[in-house]
């Protein structure tokens, strides 16, 4: 079969970036949302965006303007490919919600064209061509929610050319609950209001949080995680953002949970629990978005979720 008579959709999840204590460095998958991203065959070179569909309308057409054109076409150019393809996407993930939503259309079109050009990748190479197409939301190359949605799970990126990821493992009877309130947060704007210098005491908080929780998730120290899951240098930055953070953050904790904080750059909040508390914890944090009139949408996932996977082939 020509690739002109095939078509391919990979599905990819939504994800938490940061997970509160690791600034550009820690994300984890969520079950239940995401991004799905169709390659239709076509009759020459292009890289197209046929259609949009789901929770969004409209979607950049420029391919150097959208995450997932982008990502193509960065394979096309390393592999030389003289085949194209239109491109449908079907948005589960709200634009400028802090759940990875650029990430997950990067990494299903990635894993989608690896089927569609039958290109046999390493986890390195889609990895690499995901972040080039994420550059395009965040103008940046931080790989915690592109890595997370490509390998499922809880991941650690490290340095390196792109950016080395890691699978954590994740104690046994952890849930996310995570609630996306109905309010758009930019990336590129969430990153400009950083402050350019660390307090070195919060880099040393901040040093011993990460550490700890790394530690706690080897241990599957849950007291552990639950001190640990902090965020001294971010979050206080980034809170006046979400009407009614520090009411939900409280509401989150009162119910039992082992840490929350801001979704990557929000306005979604996630909280880490024990899975018998997670519905408290989701009832808890939604009445904190009540309060100050929020609608909100909310999901419980395991930690450990799946990532990015080949739907159907046509």
């Amino acid at each position: 079969m020509s690739s002109q008579d095939r078509t391919v959709t990979a599905f990819a999840p939504a994800s938490v970036g940061n997970v509160g204590v690791g600034f550009d460095v820690l994300g984890h998958a969520i079950d239940g949302v995401g991004d799905r991203v169709t390659l239709t065959g076509i009759d020459g070179a292009e890289v197209c965006l046929r259609s949009v569909a789901g929770v969004v309308s409209e979607l950049p057409r420029v391919p150097e303007e959208n995450t997932a054109l982008r990502a193509l076409l960065a394979m096309q150019r390393r592999f030389d490919l003289k085949t194209g393809a239109a491109v449908g996407i079907e948005k589960g993930i709200p634009m400028g919600s802090g759940m990875g939503g650029s990430a997950a259309s990067a990494v299903a079109a990635v894993t989608a064209a690896a089927e569609f050009w039958g290109l046999d990748l390493t986890p390195a190479q889609r990895l690499r061509f995901a972040l080039q197409g994420e550059e395009a939301a965040s103008g940046a190359l931080h790989a915690d929610n592109v890595a997370p949605s490509l390998l499922g799970g809880l991941v650690l990126c490290g340095p390196g050319d792109p950016p080395t990821a890691t699978r954590l493992p994740v104690p046994a009877g952890i849930a996310c609950v995570l609630v996306h309130p109905q309010i758009e947060i930019k990336t590129r704007d969430a990153r400009r209001m950083l402050l350019p210098k660390v307090d070195l005491g919060d880099h040393v908080r901040q040093t011993m949080a990460i550490s700890g929780f790394v530690a706690g998730c080897y241990r599957g120290d849950l007291e552990m995680i639950g001190r640990c899951l902090r965020d001294f240098v971010i979050e206080p930055q980034r809170q006046g953002l979400v009407p009614g953070f520090r009411g939900v953050q409280t509401a989150a904790m009162d119910a039992g949970a082992l840490g929350c904080s801001l979704s990557g750059s929000g306005p979604s909040i996630f909280a880490w629990c024990a899975e018998p508390d997670a519905a408290a914890v989701r009832t808890g944090m939604l009445g904190g978005f009540s309060k100050e009139g929020v609608e909100c949408d909310a999901w419980v996932s395991a930690v450990d979720a799946p990532g990015a996977r080949i739907e159907t082939v046509g």
